[in-house]
């Protein structure tokens, strides 16, 4: 009975974890743009920026758990509290931290807001330091049962359906800035329940002195403790296989030469980020180095891989957090800008086209290079491939009307 106390706690560690999907959101400001933003997209760190215009706003940061948006979640149940590494930097008094919970036969499976949210708000002073929150802290929001008229019977927290996992400023959010990086996500649990453990023991006991005796409960320590090895075992090769499995994914997604996605990288983000569904404002920008074969036939392909990777230092520094870079293939990249109006990705495209045309080669420096760019916008009306079809024929026109300008794509 006093081993149960010497028994490991069941864990699951969410962050760090690769691949974990997470996003953030927010109002826009008065300039069009989100008040949040990326500081550093795989070290899950961002940052809210909140207007100060009289509204109120909110701005927060989500981790699916067990397939999320579109899936039944992940049971929870089980475990007894989070261990949460949060560093933050504002002006805010309290974080709201919340779990949200698919209910059967309630919520509607497409729609994350019909979850019930269970929340719990946590003073500033308890955050910046190794935070443990307990589920029995969390409370079903007053305002989701009132917008969706919750029965009684789902006005109590449950966690057995978990999707996601949630943390955001307080409602309305403070004006300023508030910067987060979510350092570790982790939950514990108890493997066996105490009850559980106890009835175990007695049915053990009793079994062995009735069955089996001494001799056959040695044994089956030995057994237990041998196949505890073999899963160990088991598991150590199945993390080594995962981690060799998406080491080689990420290379096949990469281009080597100038460290940017491929065509294949850049497919599996448009599918992640602006699936077909999509109602999101977005803009692309395909630029196409001005006679890069004649480049390569006068400093021979040694000297066309460090222009190639001296247009990619230029292009990127041209480029937001939010942003992906990629090459498409030869040399021609595409850029896509999340969340950018027309006119914004023109300007962007306009600034990279001057700054090559004045940009030095180290390696030659009598080498003068140019650059043609189509842009077009889409506010998700049309599918993605069509608006690439759109920007590359305004490329076309660029190189038809003489190289080294920008054209804006009739979308």
């Amino acid at each position: 009975m006093y081993a149960y106390e010497l028994l490991p706690a069941k864990k699951m560690l969410v962050v760090p974890s690769a691949n974990i999907p997470h996003y953030i959101y927010a109002d826009m400001n008065s300039a069009g743009e989100p008040m949040v933003y990326w500081t550093d997209f795989d070290g899950l760190a961002w940052e809210c920026n909140i207007e100060n215009d009289g509204k109120a706003h909110g701005c927060g940061f989500n981790v699916y758990l067990g397939g999320g948006q579109g899936s039944q979640g992940i049971n929870l149940s089980s475990y007894k509290t989070i261990n949460i590494d949060l560093d933050y930097v504002g002006s805010d008094q309290r974080l709201r931290f919340y779990l949200r919970n698919y209910e059967p036969g309630f919520s509607d499976i497409n729609d994350m807001q019909t979850s019930k949210f269970n929340n719990v708000h946590v003073p500033i002073n308890y955050v910046n330091e190794s935070l443990v929150l307990s589920l029995s802290e969390f409370s079903v929001a007053e305002w989701w049962v009132t917008q969706y008229k919750a029965p009684r019977e789902h006005s109590l927290p449950r966690f057995d359906h978990v999707i996601a996992f949630g943390i955001d400023v307080s409602y309305p959010g403070p004006v300023g800035k508030h910067g987060f990086k979510l350092n570790k996500l982790e939950f514990v649990g108890e493997w066996v329940s105490r009850e559980d453990w106890y009835l175990g023991i007695l049915v053990f006991w009793l079994s062995a002195i009735m069955f089996v005796g001494g001799i056959s409960l040695a044994k089956l320590t030995k057994e237990i403790r041998l196949e505890h090895q073999r899963l160990e075992r088991l598991a150590n090769q199945n993390s080594l296989l995962a981690q060799e499995t998406d080491k080689y994914k990420k290379l096949s997604m990469v281009d080597p030469l100038t460290g940017l996605l491929n065509r294949q990288g850049l497919s599996e983000y448009i599918e992640q980020y602006f699936p077909m569904d999509s109602a999101r404002l977005v803009s692309m920008v395909i630029v196409d180095i001005d006679h890069f074969k004649k480049i390569n036939d006068s400093l021979g392909h040694d000297g066309g891989d460090l222009v190639l990777k001296r247009v990619t230092e230029l292009i990127k520094s041209h480029t937001r957090q939010s942003d992906q870079v990629a090459r498409w293939g030869g040399e021609e990249f595409v850029l896509v800008l999340p969340d950018t109006h027309s006119e914004g990705a023109f300007a962007i495209a306009e600034k990279m086209r001057a700054l090559i045309a004045t940009a030095s080669f180290d390696q030659f420096p009598e080498l003068h290079v140019t650059i043609s760019l189509g842009v077009g916008t889409s506010d998700g009306k049309i599918p993605f491939h069509q608006l690439f079809r759109c920007v590359d024929t305004a490329l076309y026109q660029a190189k038809a009307q003489g190289r080294n300008r920008v054209i804006k794509a009739s979308v």
